[in-house]
């Protein structure tokens, strides 16, 4: 059912790939701004609730980036084939950056407030939606096509090890740069963790974003010095973005086991984004310790989410069981879910987050590598600006209606309901050929 290859070739080859510059480059790069991105993460449901005690504003804010974002990943996508997905990088990293320094000063003056943070939002959906597409498309041009699998472990694996140490780490710092404990510090009296307040207030979140804009500058720094040897074959110069986009869409349609997971994914993702997102923070905060616990169980997933990156380099599924066994996968992760309303200690959350992490860490480098394998390189930024599509261009409605539910019937009817939904929906999806047999070679329909 899994092919493991665990022998010694094996995993030198794998580790080999550090020896390849533009990817050790890519490498180092990409943790660096997640490192900062984690700042942004986990300060801003706080930073919203310092602002207001309105839960549903959560998911209202991380909503409104989630829309030009959704209306724009094609385009971005688009572009990302027409030009490169390394300067779409370049350039969305560096508005980022801009966008992020000028949100960071109106922090720290407290002079922003629920509106601004809209608009700030809003600005990161659109950069995002040039960006994401580009982050996603480059790794098929730095190495080879048989490398891709051992690539997508290794940068999966050690970004999500970042996930799993930065947000406890960040968690904390962040309170620590708060204006008591800081105070403190800065007097020679370093407080207490337990001593440290329930939520940060405007000064530690300002602090947290400017280390966030330090990281990102930083970040750029190996992403200038990338070298593409070869560029993919360009879309015709002349034929209009539509026309590109246009294309991009006939060749996911025409390829029946890409369409029907693309399908699958947009109906989950709507379902289970929106819960992570939102509810997750509201559990920590209304169950739990707060935000030590939110980023201790955040932290708690991304371990989790390491051993399962670093497992699919070494175990895959066979081709031919590739749909059956990705499809078990979520169903367990549907009963992971429902577990997670259940919640009541650090301890009990932390198992089961670990759990959780593993299967998607598992099941996220699986799949990436099936797409990058099976997409021609001249349509790879517009198929992945349709994954990401499929996995966020309904999270502004999935997040808002978190917020109402979450206010309506609370959080833990909220996990409850998704978790059945979650366990379900994989059976039906079963129920499709190209779904069960999405590992085998590409098929084009008419």
């Amino acid at each position: 059912m899994i092919n493991v290859l665990l022998n010694k070739n094996k995993l030198k080859q794998r580790f080999n790939l550090f020896r390849n510059r533009n990817f050790r480059l890519l490498w180092f790069g990409s943790l660096v701004a997640m490192m900062g991105d984690f700042f942004l993460f986990v300060g801003m449901p706080f930073l919203i609730m310092n602002l207001t005690e309105d839960r549903a504003t959560i998911g209202g804010v991380l909503a409104v980036a989630g829309i030009p974002r959704a209306l724009l990943l094609l385009f971005g996508g688009a572009l990302s084939d027409r030009f490169s997905p390394l300067l779409m990088m370049k350039v969305s990293r560096v508005a980022f950056m801009l966008l992020l320094l000028l949100m960071t000063t109106l922090i720290l003056n407290e002079s922003i407030s629920i509106a601004g943070l809209y608009v700030f939002s809003g600005l990161m959906g659109v950069i995002g939606a040039f960006g994401m597409p580009a982050s996603m498309a480059i790794l098929p041009l730095l190495v080879k096509r048989e490398e891709l699998a051992p690539a997508n472990a290794i940068t999966g694996s050690t970004s999500q090890l970042i996930s799993a140490l930065a947000p406890a780490l960040v968690g904390i710092a962040v309170l620590y740069l708060s204006t008591e404990p800081f105070k403190a510090i800065l007097l020679g009296s370093w407080p207490a963790i337990e001593d440290l307040p329930r939520r940060a207030d405007m000064q530690g979140i300002g602090l947290a974003y400017a280390i966030d804009v330090l990281l990102i500058i930083v970040s750029m720094i190996p992403l200038w010095l990338i070298k593409l040897e070869t560029e993919p074959k360009q879309p015709n110069q002349t034929d209009s973005i539509m026309t590109s986009i246009q294309d991009g869409f006939s060749y996911v349609w025409q390829d029946a086991s890409l369409r029907a997971f693309i399908i699958y994914m947009t109906i989950t993702t709507f379902v289970s984004m929106g819960p992570q997102m939102v509810g997750m923070p509201v559990l920590a905060d209304d169950n739990l310790n707060g935000m030590r616990s939110f980023g201790v169980l955040m932290s708690a997933q991304g371990l989790g989410a390491v051993f399962g990156s670093l497992l699919a380099a070494f175990a895959t599924p066979a081709a031919s069981l590739l749909g059956p066994v990705v499809m078990t996968l979520a169903i367990v992760r549907g009963f992971g879910t429902l577990l997670i309303a259940a919640i009541t200690s650090d301890q009990q959350g932390i198992l089961l987050m670990t759990t959780m992490g593993i299967l998607t860490g598992y099941s996220s480098i699986v799949f990436m590598t099936w797409v990058q394998k099976r997409v021609s390189l001249e349509y790879i930024g517009r198929v992945m600006s349709l994954v990401m599509l499929a996995v966020m261009g309904l999270q502004p409605l999935s997040q808002g209606f978190s917020g109402w539910f979450i206010d309506f019937a609370g959080v833990t009817t909220l996990f409850i309901s998704i978790g059945f939904f979650m366990i379900i929906t994989p059976f039906f999806a079963l129920l499709s050929a190209d779904i069960r047999n999405m590992g085998e070679p590409r098929k084009t329909q008419q």
